[in-house]
């Protein structure tokens, strides 16, 4: 799969027990496979490089699954 760039905001969504997401600046929602503990923080701006996950059987029916190769912070 391809490497990929996504800004966003990182959001804490309380479905299927909660996990952390990430809404883009489009509106789009991905959930990464492993979500660092430097990125799980209500409404931090982030930039990722990443692809999209191998894996498509989830108990989560939200967001594209991907998988995250290298992260920035943007604002605390």
């Amino acid at each position: 799969m391809k490497q990929m760039i996504v800004k966003g905001k990182v959001e804490y969504v309380d479905l299927s027990g909660g996990f952390w997401g990430l809404i883009d600046q489009n509106g789009q929602q991905w959930r990464p496979v492993h979500m660092p503990a430097d990125l799980q923080h209500q409404g931090l701006e982030v930039q990722l490089s990443c692809k999209q996950s191998k894996e498509t059987i989830s108990i989560f029916m939200w967001g594209t699954t991907i998988e995250i190769k290298e992260y920035k912070i943007l604002t605390q």
